[in-house]
This record gives structure tokens, sequence and C-alpha cells, in this order.
């Protein structure tokens, strides 16, 4: 991954504007049974191909977008908005800018209007110049083909010399353009339109030997499969789907951007999966970033985590309507208590936060032979629970200002606490912003301090 920045990958494909009008629903209309919608906000995204080039950005490439466009209004939205992302783009303006607008009511899509010309379109001698020259020094080159006219016969005999670079996004009725090609990514509809047939394992040995190509087919929420020199099944990563608009774009950008920093296609579809898990839990068409790639990677292993990622956590998991629950406390010797404790803490919402006193808290706090076992150990052992999402270390007194940042939905608290005898300041921090206070009575006869005088009676 730390090679990622400023590899150069050049796009080609059937570029779109998308426009989000979004309002409120409270009624239906007199004059027919459709629900009337009360403006609020409207927004545009790039879309198609420029998508694929937004994520390769958001990745730390280098992104240089080929495609075609009208001279229209959207066509001026569209470049401001690749501009802003530092995007390079050539456009031939002969067409009409595709153009797609969403009407969405109370959080739900209601219409789409599509504005498209789908005859084929063949790049002006002076932009075939400019591209050749970009496919000469770039590491590989996609092809988002949407069908809309900007993936011919002509563009793939041009092409013909950069085969082994080339990654197409495909459309059944183009497959004829394809063959020799590195790699080619269908879902499974298209995988099975393209091959004849109508199983996945069928599917990707019958399109590996007619296009003669490598082959990565999307299995939505089975993950994808991969056949190169051998089959391979690389399960999902995504934790959630709330729209798999745009989900492809990332996926492709994730495995272009990754071959071209050396990985393996195994490897690099692996980096796609994850990007793809990335996005689906977003809304509307999304371009993952590098930084929430390496988060999703290493989140298994890394449950402990910065103060400014746990924000950032928490803020998507509130717009996701997840009930957020916070603990905290010294976890020096593990035992049964604390799993049990935090078990029930785990059940009160849907994401566990434990914060870790570090250790010149706990001197602090418990005297100067504590604690027994390190912060980086005791943060080992409570992230291999399963019921912990994510552990962070903090400093003696700061609880209070991670509950006013965070406003976890749940503060949990155990031992002999009542709500009269916790910190009354985290208290009150709590009560102002409506969150819920949780005592959880202690295990008996089960603590950390008994079983270090447990310890010392028998070495005595």
């Amino acid at each position: 991954m730390e090679r990622f920045p400023g590899k150069k990958i050049v796009v080609i494909g059937d570029v779109m504007l998308d426009g989000y009008i979004h309002g409120s629903v409270s009624r239906t209309s007199p004059e027919a049974p459709i629900p009337v919608v009360s403006f609020e906000k409207m927004f545009y995204e790039i879309g198609g191909a420029g998508n694929l080039a937004s994520n390769i950005a958001s990745l730390g490439g280098k992104a240089c977008l080929f495609g075609f466009v009208g001279k229209d209004s959207e066509a001026e939205i569209l470049k401001r908005l690749l501009e802003i992302k530092g995007i390079e783009y050539f456009f031939d303006d002969n067409s009409m800018t595709t153009y797609k607008e969403r009407i969405i009511g109370n959080g739900q899509q209601i219409t789409r209007i599509d504005r498209e010309e789908t005859s084929e379109k063949i790049f002006s001698d002076e932009t075939k110049k400019i591209l050749f020259e970009k496919a000469m020094e770039c590491d590989r080159i996609v092809i988002s083909d949407y069908a809309k006219g900007a993936v011919s016969a002509d563009l793939l005999s041009f092409l013909g010399i950069f085969k082994s670079k080339i990654i197409i996004g495909p459309k059944p009725e183009n497959k004829h353009l394809y063959p020799g090609v590195y790699l080619i990514v269908p879902n499974k509809k298209e995988a099975f339109e393209m091959s004849g047939v109508n199983q996945v394992k069928e599917a990707l040995h019958k399109l590996r030997e007619k296009l003669n190509s490598n082959i990565i087919i999307t299995l939505g929420d089975e993950g994808i499969i991969l056949f190169s020199d051998r089959e391979i099944h690389v399960p999902t990563y995504a934790k959630e789907v709330y729209d798999v608009s745009g989900a492809r774009d990332s996926l492709l950008a994730a495995i272009s951007i990754a071959l071209s920093s050396d990985s393996s296609l195994e490897e690099a579809a692996i980096f796609g999966n994850h990007a793809v898990g990335i996005a689906v839990e977003k809304k509307g068409t999304y371009s993952v970033s590098w930084k929430e790639l390496e988060f999703r990677i290493f989140s298994d292993e890394k449950k402990l985590i910065e103060f400014e990622e746990l924000r950032a956590l928490v803020e998507d998991y509130k717009k996701k309507k997840k009930k957020i629950v916070w603990t905290n406390g010294c976890f020096d010797i593990l035992h049964t208590g604390h799993v049990d404790y935090l078990k029930k803490a785990k059940k009160l919402g849907d994401v566990l936060v434990v914060g870790l006193d570090s250790d010149d808290s706990i001197k602090k706090l418990k005297g100067l032979g504590r604690p027994i076992n390190s912060e980086s150990d005791r943060a080992e052992i409570l992230s291999s629970l399963e019921f912990v999402d994510y552990v962070i270390i903090f400093q003696f007194g700061a609880v209070k200002n991670y509950l006013r940042d965070l406003q976890p939905h749940v503060y949990v608290k155990g031992g002999d606490y009542n709500i009269d005898t916790i910190n009354q300041e985290e208290r009150r921090i709590v009560e102002f912003y409506g969150g819920q206070i949780v005592i959880i009575p202690p295990v008996p006869d089960k603590s950390t301090t008994k079983t270090i005088e447990k310890i010392q009676k028998k070495l005595e």
C-alpha cells in the first residue's frame, strides 16, 4: 500500500454526471398516485468511468480520464468536480453528457431520470494522440464500459499493443471487443450472459478460455471468484450493504492500483474486495480512501486505534443508526468477571468501545505495584475478544473528554458503583447529551486485586 501514491492509471469509458435531489414526502399528488417531494437540497457526484477515476485518486493514484461529453452545463459541472479531485481529463465534446438524476424522498429513492446518447463514439485524432502518450507512460489502463458508446472496436484496436495493461469492467453486448486483455471483471449476471452458462465456476472457465484473459467474477454478498493460473474464492468483507451503486468502480480502482504496485493478482483481488466492502456501506457512489482501505484490511488485527480514527468511525456508525456502547477500566489481569461484564456491555448496543487505562493512569489509581500487565499486553488481550469492537488507551482523568466528544449512546460502569458513586462530572456530561448510564453488577469474588492477593498468599 505504501507504493500506491503516484501510480499512473489511464481510465477510459462512459463518463457520467450523477445528480441527487433530496426532499421530504408527506402527501401524495392529487394528479396521480405518486408522492409529492418537497425540495430540500440538490448536489452532484462524478459517475460512470469518472467515479472509477475518483476512486483511483482517493487511493493515492494519478488518474487520467478519457471520455465523451456534450457542450452543455452538465459537462461543465462534471469538469469542475474532476478538477476538485485533481483528476486530469481529456474529453471529446461532440456528444451529449450522460446525466442521471435521482429523486429521493425521506431517504428513499423514488425514481431516476436518465439523459443519454448511446450511439458508437470515436475519439478524435487529437485525443488519440494524447491517449497513446498516456498509455505508454501509465502503469495500467482501465476501461469502464457502460454500453453508452465510448467503448468501441476502434478503441480496442487502437489500444492493441497495450493489452497486457488493460483491465475491463465489461458489458455483455461488447464481449467481442475484449479478447486478449489482461483482466475482465464481470458480475455474476454479466458472466452468465457472456459465457452462455448459468453456473459460476463453469462460466469462469468458459470466459477464461473464450477471451484468453484473467477473469474475476463478482458474486455480491458471496465475495468474488478469480481464475488466473488457478481458481480462488475471496469472501466478502462488507459488514453491511447500504448501496451497491459504483461498487465495481471501487473494485477496479483498488485492483488496478494494487497491480501497479507489484501485487499479485490474488493480492489485488483481496485489496479490491476490501474496497468494495467499504463502498457498499455508504450511500450513493463513494470514493474509498487510502486510509479507509488500510484500516479495513488491518481492522481484524488492529482493534486498538487512535482517537481521530475512533471519532470518524463513531460518526459513521451513528449515521447508520448504530448504538455505541462505551466502557472503561484497567483490565489488568483479565478474569471471568471481566469477560462476563464485557459480554453484557456488548448486548446493550451494536458497537462496544473499551477505554483502557494507560500504565501511568493505573499507577495513579492503584499504586506503584500496578499494573501487572503493560498497556500493550492488556490491549492485545482485549482485542482478542470477539465481542470487543475497539480499544483505545487513555491517560488519567481523560474519560470525560472521550464522553464529551464521542457521545456514546450507553455509558457502562461495573464493579460496586452506583449512580451516585460514579464520577459525577462524567455523569453530568452523559446526562447533558441524553445518553444512558448502565451499571452492571460484578461477579462475586472475581477481581484483579483478589487474584493478586491470592497469588501473594501462595508465595508466602
